[in-house]
């Protein structure tokens, strides 16, 4: 009857409000932070990918002048390495 929907909606909030905390939690553990502590805050990267050694790619200059360079406009470093190679 009726005390037994009351029970049965009071045990079903009941788990449904556990089943959401527990989730929000679990969620917010995987989730990775987005505030940065510094500009040396690496948190977020996995060790192993920090660990490798960074490799520079070379590209055949036909290649490179065939590319639009527009998009790097404004950009004022150029890899002197890099450099090289283009005025060869």
């Amino acid at each position: 009857g009726e005390k037994e929907l009351k029970d049965y909606l009071s045990n079903l909030l009941y788990f449904i409000n556990l089943f959401q905390k527990k989730l929000t939690k679990f969620v917010s553990n995987c989730l990775p932070s987005l505030t940065q502590k510094s500009a040396s805050d690496y948190t977020n990267f996995d060790r192993e990918f920090l660990s490798e050694k960074p490799k520079l790619s070379y590209s055949d200059k036909n290649l490179i002048e065939s590319m639009d360079q527009s998009a790097f406009a404004g950009f004022s470093f150029i890899n002197p390495k890099f450099e090289q190679i283009l005025n060869k």
